[in-house]
């Protein structure tokens, strides 16, 4: 006997991009200025690289995520398990702590490598915050929330099935 298929939990998206958007930008920037205040190298050693990683790595981000950005869904979220935002909270905060060891281990080799990873962390992040802003606009044009599969583990890759669902009451509570 076989039963269909369940599908898998969804969350909502401007949750998901804001709190990995401001959390990743907050960790970069702090990759930069722990190393400036905590070092005797000259500032500028880590600035410019820091502003050459955020370019590059803000630019590959943004080409990457462009789907996100075409309004493309798999359509209604019907009978899916919605995550509420304080899980959605945690789950992005588990993948930030990642994040803060990673800034944090390359760091103990030396401050300008921080810096460097740092550029890597932000560039992300101000991306998650450019597509949050595009993802809440999409949502008050179309009048749909919009939702994203959520991954298996938190190095899950960012392109998961998008879904829709009307905006009411209840869905603007998560």
């Amino acid at each position: 006997m076989s039963s269909a298929p369940t599908a898998r939990p969804i969350a909502r998206l401007v949750t998901e991009l804001r709190i990995t958007g401001v959390g990743q930008l907050a960790i970069g920037v702090a990759g930069l200025l722990v190393p400036i205040y905590a070092s005797d190298i000259a500032p500028v050693r880590m600035i410019v690289p820091f502003v050459i990683v955020l370019v590059l790595i803000g630019g590959l981000s943004l080409y990457n995520t462009a789907w996100l950005r075409r309004d493309e869904s798999h359509g209604p979220a019907a009978g899916a398990r919605v995550e509420s935002s304080s899980d959605t909270l945690r789950r992005s905060l588990v993948s930030l702590v990642l994040a803060v060891v990673a800034v944090s281990v390359v760091g103990a080799f030396g401050p300008p490598l921080a810096a460097v990873l740092g550029g890597v962390v932000a560039g992300v992040g101000a991306v998650d915050l450019y597509n949050h802003r595009h993802t809440r606009a999409r949502e008050q044009r179309t009048g749909e929330a919009v939702f994203r599969e959520l991954g298996r583990s938190p190095f899950s890759p960012g392109r998961r099935p998008i879904y829709t669902r009307p905006l009411n009451d209840s869905t603007l509570a998560m």
